[in-house]
């Protein structure tokens, strides 16, 4: 899955807003209950995160885990939710109006699903481009400077 967007704010307060998923995520997807860091420190590589938000019914957690950071240029991570274990990594790269940011992975889900692998991969990637539009609405929303 891949998806791309332009957010007009300088690389450094995209990338900052992203990094921290217990502001980013809460403040841009109103299906999402909460989201706490559970790994003492500072955020980069081996932070962990808990999201909860109601899935089918009920209220799932789903843990996700910083892998890498290359601060201002990319970050990765891995999650683990339901039937799926994505890998994912976001970069930054600076732009005539401010900062692009894609998005690359894919779902990998586990059991009979692992038959389907595109398909959750487009769901991913519609997920994702909603995702990142919110972001962007919200970043470009609020000057932090």
């Amino acid at each position: 899955m891949q998806s791309v967007i332009e957010i007009n704010r300088p690389v450094e307060s995209v990338y900052g807003f992203l990094l921290d998923l217990e502001r980013s995520i809460v403040s841009t997807d109103p299906t999402v209950l909460s989201v706490v860091k559970k790994t003492e420190g500072p955020l980069g590589a081996g932070t962990v995160f808990v999201i909860r938000q109601p899935m089918m019914g009920k209220v799932r957690e789903q843990t996700t885990r910083i892998t890498a950071v290359e601060p201002n240029r990319r970050i990765d991570f891995e999650a683990a939710f339901g039937p799926v274990r994505p890998r994912l990594s976001l970069t930054f790269e600076p732009s005539a109006g401010g900062t692009r940011v894609t998005i690359r992975g894919d779902s990998r889900p586990v059991g009979p699903l692992k038959l389907v692998a595109f398909l959750m991969d487009r769901i991913g990637q519609r997920n994702w481009d909603r995702r990142l539009g919110l972001m962007k609405t919200t970043l470009e929303a609020h000057d932090d400077s």
